[in-house]
């Protein structure tokens, strides 16, 4: 993967998550505080197996004179083309043109901490100096601009822009398309897109409108992007929604000799209806029973004669109810012994 965007860059701090990379800052692992203005460089990270590059941030104090030279060179000498000088605060700018003139930071305790400043990183647009060729053609939904300012403000290829297509292998069987709006192609993307179109590689130029062709062609020609025309799009159709009729119902007409004749109260007739034999009497209530008390049951009841079970009885011991004298009972005992 080939390094995005520039090698040296400023902004204020999106968050406070970063280390500073300086020796003795990154031994005590000082973060760049949200909002402090520091200063980044792209690195390469290779360990043999991964391979990938990452900013390295520092503090602005902790910026060293190879950097400060790298963005004199980058910049041709001029601050204000210095990567993320424009969102920079007016005390941070003018910062960074003192230490264009002097070669260094001047402040070094300088941090001019701004978190209404601290927005997202700005991204930069990436050259694809892997391409396997390129392309024209109108956009059929919308897709995401990998150039210019629209990568940092996420701006997308809308339905009908004419854009260049990209080619880029990503294995050895499958390549990838990576579009950009016309009028976003870069240097690069144009002198390798022209070196394609005079070999007779650059595809998709038969498949655009005229009015298209002839902005693809002009550009070759010229060597200068030429600024396609907006796309027509045709207005939506409104629906026309279907009014529902309303039936309306006729009233009933009234002849007129029903119409004749003196006026009756409604409640008259009702009341010469209602008979007065028909009217329902409610039922009389039937009078509650009163309730007797536990003592006057008690008082008012008889006396039950005592129970006594069939096992408790024995022969030997005599009913007290029994009318049998007690003498006749034993001399009928002692006859029985006698015979």
């Amino acid at each position: 993967m080939d390094e995005e965007g520039p090698k040296w860059r400023l902004d204020h701090a999106d968050n406070g998550s970063a280390i500073c990379q300086q020796a003795a800052c990154k031994r005590n692992e000082s973060k760049i505080v949200k909002g402090e203005l520091r200063i980044g460089t792209l690195t390469l990270f290779d360990n043999g197996m991964q391979r990938r590059w990452y900013m390295a941030w520092r503090h602005w104090g902790c910026a060293t004179k190879h950097q400060i030279a790298g963005l004199k060179e980058t910049t041709e000498n001029d601050p204000t083309k210095a990567p993320g000088y424009d969102r920079l605060s007016p005390e941070s700018q003018e910062q960074v043109r003192l230490a264009f003139e002097e070669g260094m930071p001047v402040d070094k305790g300088f941090k001019d901490i701004r978190e209404d400043l601290a927005k997202t990183s700005r991204k930069y647009a990436k050259e694809y100096r892997d391409a396997e060729g390129y392309k024209a053609d109108v956009a059929t939904r919308a897709a995401a601009c990998r150039g210019g300012d629209c990568v940092s403000d996420n701006t997308k290829i809308t339905k009908g822009h004419l854009r260049l297509g990209i080619l880029v292998n990503f294995d050895s069987d499958h390549t990838s398309t990576y579009y950009k709006h016309w009028k976003c192609m870069s240097e690069y993307d144009l002198a390798c897109a022209q070196m394609c179109y005079e070999k007779g590689e650059f595809y998709g130029i038969d498949q655009i409108p005229e009015e298209l062709k002839e902005v693809v062609l002009k550009t070759f020609e010229t060597g200068e992007v030429v600024e396609p025309p907006e796309p027509r799009i045709a207005p939506l159709k409104s629906k026309t929604s279907r009014s529902k009729k309303t039936k309306v119902k006729r009233e009933p007409s009234v002849s007129s000799e029903e119409s004749e004749g003196p006026f009756k109260d409604p409640s008259d007739e009702l009341q010469e209806t209602i008979s007065p034999s028909s009217v329902t009497k409610p039922k009389a209530k039937k009078p509650k029973a009163k309730r007797r008390l536990a003592k006057e049951i008690d008082s008012g009841s008889e006396a039950e004669p005592e129970y006594i079970p069939r096992k408790s009885r024995s022969r030997s011991s005599p009913f007290k109810d029994a009318n049998v004298p007690v003498e006749a009972a034993t001399s009928a005992a002692e006859d029985l012994i006698d015979d």
